[in-house]
């Protein structure tokens, strides 16, 4: 999804300084139409809008996950992460939500994983690379998290582990 949390709309009385930019003088105010990304409410607000539009199109909700969902008529499962949806199904089920999404939202697929010639055979998700291999499904960290994890930490890509607790 790109820009998901200003799609919501701020069904609340919410005024908001203007900036400079705006031209307006320093006593006027403005009214929020749409939620601006990083207010609270933005996420829940958001979460409402496409739970909204996925039972309108006869997704059924998870009870333990409320961000899980299931449409039995076309057999799409979905699970959402804030802006990141992601859809397990057949292909004519997949193409479905995928019109549906595209209907609804301004969205980018960045992969379709399968088994055939056509499908993707790797993908990242939230931090973690999805590999389609002939024997299965494998899924990793990204490299990229341990990269800048060694940054932070001040070490090398030489750098010796500690087995036990130790001093120089």
């Amino acid at each position: 999804m790109k820009k998901a949390h200003l799609n919501s709309e701020c069904k609340e009385d919410v005024y908001v300084e203007l900036p400079t930019e705006a031209g307006e003088s320093k006593d006027k105010i403005g009214k929020l139409r749409h939620w601006l990304y990083g207010f609270r409410p933005a996420a829940a607000a958001w979460e409402n809008h496409y739970a909204g539009k996925l039972r309108d199109a006869k997704f059924v909700r998870g009870v333990a996950t409320p961000v899980s969902f299931y449409c039995q008529e076309k057999d799409v499962s979905l699970v959402v992460h804030g802006d990141d949806f992601t859809f397990v199904g057949e292909d004519a089920g997949l193409d479905w939500a995928e019109a549906k999404m595209n209907a609804w939202f301004e969205v980018k697929v960045r992969a379709r994983l399968g088994p055939d010639k056509k499908g993707d055979k790797e993908a990242t998700l939230l931090g973690r690379v999805i590999r389609w291999d002939d024997w299965g499904i494998s899924c990793e960290a990204d490299p990229k998290h341990r990269e800048m994890v060694l940054e932070a930490l001040g070490l090398e890509e030489g750098s010796k582990s500690l087995v036990t607790p130790g001093s120089k």
